[in-house]
């Protein structure tokens, strides 16, 4: 086995082919049951964007969605996912997030509203160039072609164009030749992509290596909301018709963590309420909570993949840049 199986396009297509494969369960769901997996499959691809965008934009603060230090930065992005995103449960998703985030001061206000422009125009132009792209490479050669064209852009903008490379690829799929209307591929692109000293050879292989990451990652999360689902329906089968505890598990499943505070805002309950289900999540193994913390984590007992088979999962691309470093002497 090669040493660097996980960046070559044929692992890449195969991961393609296997989102095809893990998504196409959901349309086999029961509704009932499909739409509470959907629902935190889109959290939880929403919660990715979010993590990649603080961290091509390098904010230190908001680790979660609905983190009491949320501020503007969050705004931003959900204005644009809203003009981005093309798939519905992502997009409901966002409305949820947004009506429950931290109110702005007035000089976050301010920042926000001097901020949204340039982002969206940036974020519009490189949409453009996606439209731009040739349909006869494949997705590699493609997203090549992208970074060639937003290297000229990369060091006229503070932070750079990967935030916005990644948040209009992973919604604008059709540089994947995909279809619109799917759930997003988080985390596309890194920064080392757009560095004029990388080799096309290294680039190439990053670019597998981010799909082929990027897939498996779209392809767990669909497998562990669905698991997620199955676990809860098989520790609380008779739930009463008007319980809530099954909404606050999708909300915590697909969030990753809450507080009882923000439970009830979101379920429009009394926060003595909110506690009771968490503290019911938790004593059926699907939360903890570390006193005297008033945070409750999502627990999860599903991991897809198998120990003999790590390569599927990532591409130590540290290990690439040696191998150039080195060949290149």
């Amino acid at each position: 086995m090669p040493s660097d199986p996980a960046a070559t396009p044929a692992l890449s297509v195969f991961a393609l082919g296997h989102v095809d494969a893990s998504l196409s369960f959901l349309r086999l769901l029961p509704d009932n049951i499909g739409e509470e997996v959907t629902n935190i499959l889109a959290f939880r691809l929403l919660g990715e964007l979010w993590k990649q965008y603080r961290i091509d934009c390098k904010i230190n603060h908001g680790r979660t969605l609905l983190s009491m230090d949320n501020g503007y930065e969050l705004r931003v992005f959900t204005t644009l996912i809203d003009e981005l995103g093309g798939w519905p449960p992502l997009l409901a998703a966002n409305a949820v997030i947004r009506a429950h985030s931290p109110a702005l001061s007035i000089v976050e206000r301010r920042l926000h509203d001097d901020e949204i422009d340039d982002s969206r125009d940036l974020v519009l132009e490189i949409c453009d160039q996606i439209t731009r792209l040739p349909a006869d490479p494949g997705p590699i050669q493609r997203a090549g072609l992208l970074i060639d064209r937003a290297q000229k852009l990369e060091e006229q903008h503070e932070f750079g164009v990967c935030w916005a490379l990644n948040l209009a690829a992973a919604n604008r799929l059709d540089i994947l030749g995909r279809v619109k209307g799917v759930p997003p591929f988080p985390a596309l692109f890194n920064r080392e992509m757009l560095r004029f000293d990388r080799s096309s050879t290294w680039r190439d292989k990053a670019l597998c290596s981010a799909l082929t990451k990027s897939a498996h990652q779209l392809s767990a999360a669909a497998f562990e909301s669905f698991h997620a689902i199955k676990t809860f329906k098989a520790l609380f089968p008779d739930l009463r018709r008007n319980s809530r505890l099954g909404a606050a598990h999708v909300y915590l499943s697909g969030i990753g963590e809450l507080t009882p505070t923000l439970l009830a805002h979101l379920l429009a309950c009394t926060e003595p309420g909110a506690r009771k289900m968490l503290r019911q999540l938790k004593s059926a193994g699907l939360a903890l909570n570390h006193a005297p913390s008033p945070v409750f984590e999502r627990t999860s007992g599903f991991r897809l993949g198998w120990p003999g088979a790590s390569w599927l999962r990532a591409f130590p691309l540290a290990d690439a840049a040696e191998s150039e470093l080195f060949s290149e002497d």
